[in-house]
């Protein structure tokens, strides 16, 4: 953060003194006008015109990722919500097993539990 603002800073600085030692006055050339400006304004507003552009779209895009982390927090709950059932689940039927083999204490063996998914 300081980094960046040091950086404007000093590019504000030097711009302003690119500005003020080109202050002759100049036409500008509208489509429907011609004004005679100083170059320092010009170059002021073009810099001001050039920064709110930037800006619009630095906040544009900060929105859109903004919603993209929304979206996937929103799909790493619902990802969660579905882990827990299934892992509910599987406890429910580690529990059917156990009765179904007449085993409380200790916990099936993976050959057991295979052999009852795959229907043998």
């Amino acid at each position: 953060m300081q980094k960046s603002f040091i950086f404007i800073l000093v590019l504000a600085i030097i711009i302003g003194i690119f500005a003020l030692s080109n202050g002759d006055v100049v036409e500008i050339d509208f489509v429907f006008a011609r004004v005679m400006l100083s170059q320092a304004i010009v170059i002021f507003i073009s810099v001001l015109l050039g920064a709110a552009v930037a800006t619009s779209f630095g906040v544009l895009r900060e929105m859109k990722l903004k919603k993209q982390i929304k979206e996937l927090r929103n799909s790493v709950e619902t990802q969660k919500s579905e882990n827990q059932l299934l892992l509910k689940r599987v406890e429910e039927k580690e529990e059917q097993l156990k009765l179904l083999y007449g085993r409380n204490d200790e916990s099936l063996s993976e050959s057991e539990v295979e052999n009852d998914f795959s229907g043998n």
